[in-house]
C-alpha cells in the first residue's frame, strides 16, 4: 500500500514539476488552433525533438563569435536558446513577459555551474518594453516571438538605442506555409513583412535566409546609425 502512495504521489510530483506548454508571449496570441510542438499529434520523433528541425548550434554559430558580447533573448520562454547561449556568450539576458517563465529560468539557472549562472539572468518585461537599458546589448535575439510583439515596427525603433555600437538583431519565425508544427497561419508573417518592418524601423538587412531551417526563416539585421 505505502508502495503504490509513493508511486502516485512521484507521477503527481512530476506532472506538478512540468514546464509551460506554450510559446513566448503566449498570453498575446489568443489563437486556440495553433499547433505546437508540444500538441502535435505526429509520431514522427524528428517532429517533436525541437533539437532536430531547430538545429540551435547552427543558428547561433551564425551570429559569428560572441566572446565578450551580452545576448538579449526576447521572448525567451523556458530558456531554450538562453541556456545554449551562455555557453558562447559573455553574459545572457533571458526576457520574458510570463512570471511563471522567469521563475522557471531562475530555478534552471541553479543546476549549472557557478560560472555559468554568473552569466545569465532572467528578466520580466512587459509586451511593449523589453526592459533593457540604453547600450547595454551586442546582440537581440528573437525566436518564435516576433509575430506576437503588439506595435512591431514602433518596438523595432525603440530596440535601437538599446544596442552597443555594432549590434545586431536575428529574429528567427515560421515560415507562412503548412508545417506539422508551429503556429496557425493567421500568426505567421511572411519573410518579406518581417523584412520590410525592419527596413521601416531603421535597419539594415544583413541577411535573410529560407533554406538553413525547414520550417523556419531567419533573419539578422543591425540598426543604421
Amino acid at each position: 500500500m505505502n508502495y503504490i502512495l509513493g508511486v502516485c504521489c512521484l507521477f503527481c510530483f512530476i506532472q506538478c514539476t512540468n514546464p509551460p506548454k506554450h510559446l513566448p508571449y503566449e498570453k498575446l496570441k489568443n489563437n486556440a488552433d495553433s499547433i505546437t510542438v508540444e500538441d502535435s499529434e505526429s509520431n514522427d520523433e524528428d517532429i517533436r525533438d525541437r533539437t532536430i528541425w531547430q538545429k540551435p548550434y547552427e543558428v547561433i554559430h551564425m551570429l559569428g563569435s560572441l566572446e565578450g558580447k551580452t545576448v538579449a533573448d526576447i521572448g525567451a520562454g523556458s530558456g531554450y536558446f538562453s541556456f545554449r547561449f551562455i555557453y558562447e556568450a559573455a553574459h545572457v539576458i533571458a526576457i520574458d513577459i510570463e512570471p511563471e517563465l522567469i521563475q522557471l529560468m531562475d530555478q534552471e539557472i541553479k543546476f549549472y555551474k557557478q560560472d555559468l549562472q554568473d552569466k545569465i539572468e532572467a528578466r520580466l518585461a512587459t509586451p511593449n518594453d523589453p526592459k533593457l537599458q540604453p547600450a547595454e546589448v551586442d546582440i537581440v535575439f528573437m525566436s518564435n516571438t516576433y509575430t506576437y510583439l503588439p506595435n512591431r515596427v514602433n518596438y523595432l525603433k525603440e530596440l535601437k538605442s538599446k544596442f552597443k555600437p555594432g549590434g545586431k538583431i536575428m529574429i528567427i519565425d515560421f515560415k507562412k506555409k503548412l508545417s506539422p508544427i508551429g503556429p496557425a497561419q493567421k500568426n505567421r508573417l511572411a519573410q518579406s513583412e518581417v523584412e520590410q518592418n525592419l527596413l521601416d524601423a531603421g535597419y539594415r538587412l544583413l541577411v535573410s535566409d529560407d533554406r538553413k531551417l525547414e520550417y523556419q526563416y531567419i533573419i539578422i539585421a543591425e540598426p543604421k546609425p
